[in-house]
């Protein structure tokens, strides 16, 4: 996608093609290890942001468990077109994934069950932890889901919870502009000593933290699921969070000249960020009161 100031999206012309090979290939191979419930596609080629790159496909189980790796790697060493290698299948706490290629594209395919998948969705849209300790990202989850393709929903269980996903939870604006108010000024002020210090190891992981939050923030307040940090800059694009949040965030990593002068334009661009996140009226996105309790992280 070249780079410029205007979302284009960059679909694969072989993206049918993929889909036909889900469906008639790779599904089949899937549905006698358990109840398949809802299968989704996600990630930068579904997106639009480049027309190559592997195809992320997700699939919601309705069982007690996702189907073992002891029953998944036979069907990746079957899919799979690589001869010779060991079959890619992880579990590790609640990531459970293969990889293959089938025709020359590479397929990643994760999986859930029911239970661990509407769990999410609650947590975003009450605004409170379920007391399950995740390696996923419930926001960036939402959002994998909410602006994916579905492809198998049996029972219209996507489509309920895309439906109840659609009016965006104030609960969500509210805490992560709460994140970044909270720290707003000790993360400037510990990136002023930084660069005092000339400590730009130190200095450009609390960038990075602050950016984090800052990003979170806005695409929060524009009422979008936060997409992740891979493409951030052609999902600011995509959602339409406007010319100054696209021009702040350039300059982050565009500054130039000595590490100084660098460090002071990065400064003033999060800072800028910042008053974005600031400026936007509690009143006008129904907020409760800052001061309140709330529970979502």
């Amino acid at each position: 996608m070249p780079r410029g100031k205007e979302f284009i999206v960059s679909l694969s012309t072989h993206l049918e093609e993929y889909r036909n090979m889900l469906r008639q290939q790779v599904l089949p191979a899937y549905e006698p290890l358990g109840r398949l419930s809802l299968v989704y596609l996600l990630g930068s080629l579904v997106s639009g942001y480049t027309e190559e790159a592997d195809l992320d496909i997700m699939m919601v189980w309705n069982d007690a468990s996702v189907p073992a790796g002891s029953l998944r790697e036979p069907l990746v060493s079957h899919l799979d077109e690589r001869q010779g290698i060991s079959p890619f299948v992880v579990d590790y706490r609640d990531i459970h994934l293969e990889r293959y290629v089938i025709a020359g594209q590479e397929y990643n395919v994760a999986h859930q069950t029911r239970v661990s998948f509407e769990a999410i969705l609650h947590s975003i849209l009450d605004g409170k932890r379920d007391g399950t300790d995740r390696v996923l990202d419930p926001l960036v989850a939402t959002a994998g889901f909410t602006y994916g393709e579905l492809v198998l929903d049996r029972q219209g269980l996507g489509q309920q919870w895309r439906s109840r996903l659609s009016a965006f939870p104030p609960v969500v604006k509210q805490e992560c502009r709460r994140a970044v108010l909270a720290h707003r000024q000790t993360h400037l002020t510990d990136l002023t000593t930084l660069m005092r210090r000339a400590d730009w190891f130190k200095f450009h992981c609390i960038l990075v933290e602050a950016l984090h939050t800052s990003m979170r923030a806005l695409f929060a307040l524009h009422e979008v699921y936060y997409p992740g940090d891979k493409w951030l800059r052609q999902s600011i694009l995509r959602f339409g969070l406007g010319e100054e949040v696209l021009t702040r965030f350039d300059r982050i990593f565009e500054a130039s000249g000595p590490a100084i002068d660098r460090a002071i334009e990065q400064h003033a661009a999060l800072s800028r960020l910042m008053d974005l996140v600031e400026g936007y009226e509690a009143e006008a996105f129904g907020f409760v009161s800052l001061g309140e309790t709330s529970e979502l992280p």
